[in-house]
């Protein structure tokens, strides 16, 4: 027998006799019950050791406390009712209940009662109280008002490693709106999707109670046209979507390899998506557009949303043969996927000439700053070069539009891949005075979660291997914002009017993300904590920061009058076109040390080591 166990017997078997003392007192004197309780204690011992045998019985001392629940609460009230009635007729047969208040039976099964149960429920309060962690969960909606949303919710209060929190409940009947589950309100229903799409509006407005980032979907039954609604509704207005699994999905297949819980990336970022008006964005609509780095993160999620915007032709240009597949396969016919390194000039002229875009998109770069550092003069060709030659052409074929993707990285850049971007920020502004026919912009922001490099798919990689977590150090912390609202506020910005040519758009991120938080909320997506899961730290890398900028000090930065996105037309730090000129040369002709050398030059913000 365990320690816990012998106690817990203990403390019922002090309960029991308590309970009969305490029946005979409630009715007589103290001094009375007293004298009545030394003639009949070892009725009180009998009761007591009675229910002890009869709730190890029915199984109650192999329970655990803290989960507590109706089945042992009746397991209690069975024991009770039956060694109340075998001891008022022992005390019948033996002392013909003489001097026995009539009330005596029911004062000990209340009293018994409460005091045997009141502990262990007391007991489950405090534990599942002072178990809860401090934690940030994810606030959801539920879909479903039936036994699986029941458990779901109530698996979400006690489960010390649930991710999520239950704020509303979208209901299957018109009639159960107003209605509460354990306290958890249900507000809307399925049933008319004009009044559903009102609640997601509303949802949409800062001040409203409700600020959920994810709808699961618990209840099975609904149909596949319903279940679209959801995911149409729910990606509209910026929530993540999931549904729960059916207990027959579980596969009992001992071959089969267990996965961990999928992280879903909207998670990650700790709050809902913003969602942006898409009519701004109906002059793309039509046009024939240019995507360079289409096979990327955020190249391809630029062809995805322009190919929602139905334009006349989209050219997706991108050197990886799979990932040019991959985008290529994935959207319509109204696109011309290009095998194409955007170093190889003559094509990319040739693709200009013939086609004549409305506007190009440049995103292709070079980004591991590990990599870029140990080969800088190929970030200077594929990041630099590449670029200045791509404006060049934009402007000798008179391309309406040219957009520039950089990075929070070019802000006092500290390695190559900030410093090669901000030299390309610094010509773009150069080449763009004086130029009439063709509009060139920047927009300049942060991380966006689960592109390639980030961290986000390096922690899900680490997590399913059993860790540890590796991050560079504690302190270490980044802007971060989800691919699309990035990619939706890029498009954005490409349709706004400006005064300067130049202009640098620098998209709001939020406040900036400890490294650490980020895989600690992993940690905890994937259902484990961090004892399970180790978090190493192992020094910063060269030319990492502990922060990332979007704004040099000096900048000065206005509101664009469009939420998320801000411009600066200043021109800091600028050169003369002959200096740029020499840079381009000495890239051209591999000279490493000088191409070096003439970039620090060109770039006094950069914090290289030296």
């Amino acid at each position: 027998m365990s320690r816990k166990i012998l106690i817990t017997i203990l403390h019922d078997l002090a309960i029991f006799c308590v309970s009969f003392f305490m029946a005979l007192w409630i009715r007589l004197d103290f001094g009375y019950a007293v004298y009545l309780f030394s003639n009949i204690w070892i009725f009180s011992l009998l009761f007591a050791t009675s229910n002890i045998v009869l709730l190890n019985y029915f199984g109650l001392y192999h329970g655990i406390w803290r989960y507590a629940s109706m089945h042992e609460i009746i397991s209690i009230l069975k024991s009770i009712s039956i060694c109340t009635l075998l001891i008022i007729a022992i005390l019948f047969l033996i002392l013909r209940l003489e001097n026995i208040p009539r009330s005596f039976p029911i004062l000990l099964f209340i009293i018994s009662l409460f005091g045997v149960t009141a502990p262990r429920i007391f007991y489950r309060l405090l534990k599942d109280k002072l178990s809860k962690e401090d934690k940030e969960k994810i606030p959801v909606l539920l879909v479903g008002d039936n036994d699986t949303s029941e458990n779901f919710i109530r698996l979400t209060k006690t489960e010390r490693a649930s991710p999520y929190n239950v704020i509303g409940i979208i209901g299957t009947k018109d009639r159960a709106v107003g209605r509460r589950i354990h306290n958890i309100p249900i507000v809307s229903s399925i049933n008319n999707l004009k009044i559903l799409e009102d609640f997601f509006k509303g949802l949409a407005k800062k001040d409203h109670p409700f600020s959920p980032q994810r709808l699961i979907v618990a209840d099975h039954n609904l149909s596949s046209n319903t279940i679209e609604s959801l995911y149409v509704l729910s990606k509209k207005y910026g929530l993540a979507i999931g549904k729960l699994p059916k207990i027959s999905s579980f596969s009992i297949n001992p071959s089969e390899k267990f996965s961990d819980n999928p992280i879903v990336i909207e998670d990650v970022l700790g709050r809902k998506q913003k969602v942006y008006d898409h009519n701004l964005l109906k002059d793309i609509s039509n046009k024939t557009v240019l995507v360079t780095g289409a096979g990327g993160s955020i190249g391809s999620e630029l062809c995805r949303q322009i190919n929602s915007l139905n334009p006349k032709l989209l050219i997706l240009l991108e050197a990886n043969e799979h990932n040019l597949y991959k985008i290529s396969y994935e959207l319509n016919h109204k696109t011309l996927p290009t095998l194409t390194d955007i170093k190889d000039f003559n094509k990319v002229e040739k693709l200009l000439k013939i086609h004549k875009p409305d506007i190009v998109f440049h995103a292709a770069a070079l980004k591991h700053i590990t990599f870029v550092e140990d080969e800088p003069v190929e970030a200077l060709k594929t990041n630099f070069l590449a670029t200045v030659k791509l404006c060049q052409l934009c402007k000798l074929y008179e391309i309406k539009k040219l957009v520039f993707i950089s990075t929070d990285k070019a802000v006092n850049p500290t390695n190559i891949m900030g410093a090669t971007k901000r030299l390309c920020e610094k010509y773009i502004q150069r080449i763009a005075i004086g130029a009439e026919k063709t509009i060139f912009s920047i927009v300049r922001f942060g991380n966006v979660l689960g592109s390639t490099g980030s961290v986000v798919p390096l922690f899900k990689k680490q997590i399913q291997s059993g860790g540890p977590l590796t991050i560079t150090d504690p302190k270490v912390s980044r802007y971060f914002m989800t691919i699309r609202e990035a990619v939706e506020l890029v498009l954005i910005s490409s349709q706004l009017k400006s005064k300067n040519n130049g202009e640098i758009f620098i998209l709001e991120m939020g406040k900036s993300v400890l490294i650490k938080d980020l895989a600690k909320r992993m940690i905890l997506l994937s259902g484990k904590n961090d004892k399970e899961i180790e978090i190493k730290y192992t020094g910063l890398r060269k030319g990492e920061k502990l922060s990332e900028e979007l704004s040099f000090e000096n900048e000065k930065v206005k509101n664009t009058g469009i939420e998320g996105i801000m411009s600066t037309s200043d021109c800091l730090y600028q050169s003369e076109v002959s200096n740029y000129n020499n840079l381009i040369s000495q890239i051209q002709n591999n000279k490493i040390d000088e191409s070096m050398n003439t970039l620090k030059k060109l770039l006094p913000e950069y914090k290289f080591e030296r």
